[in-house]
């Protein structure tokens, strides 16, 4: 097995670990070759094309491992894209990493979109806006006093949850 079999093997396993610590909450997981799909629930995200709505609380989600992987990042797609400036509306490719690192995991990918959902984290810079309705919407939130939809978090195998220190809790937060 090479050095790439066994890293795309590692994800799995980190895969189906979160999905026992989290039951319920990540469910329908299947893999393709160098494809992970998951259903994420009980995650409630505004739709990028129904923002009046309700948001929705049930995501499929495609994890794509390119050829080159470790050397270059997951890919991360959404079903039905949300409304977060960093998510294409109509590909659904979520800009999880404003830099890339081979430490980076399927985990990492996981809590951040579950931040991202939940509005406390998103990447303002141009090269990464992909709504930018979007990012004034969440500003406009954020400087009202904005309360996040209060996504519960993941449980994590190899990392806590993506935590946030109260004091920072209202500022812009990396990607990466």
């Amino acid at each position: 097995m090479t050095g790439s079999e066994r890293r795309l093997q590692a994800e799995w396993d980190l895969l189906q670990g979160l999905a026992q610590l989290n039951p319920g909450r990540l469910t329908d997981i299947s893999a393709e070759d160098k494809l992970f799909r998951v259903t994420l629930r009980e995650t409630p995200a505004r739709l990028a094309r129904a923002v009046h709505e309700a948001p929705a609380t049930v995501h499929r989600l495609r994890v794509l491992y390119p050829s080159y992987f470790p050397a270059v990042p997951l890919e991360l797609y959404v079903d039905t894209a949300f409304q977060h400036p960093n998510v294409h509306p109509e590909t659904g490719f979520v800009c999880l990493w404003e830099r890339h690192r081979a430490e980076n995991t399927v985990e990492h990918a996981l809590h951040k979109i579950v931040a991202m959902m939940d509005g406390r984290l998103y990447n303002r810079e141009a090269l990464h806006i992909m709504q930018p309705e979007a990012l004034g919407w969440i500003e406009q939130q954020h400087s009202e006093g904005f309360a996040p939809i209060q996504v519960k978090p993941l449980l994590g195998v190899t990392h806590d949850t993506f935590a946030l220190n109260p004091e920072t809790q209202n500022r812009r937060h990396r990607l990466s």
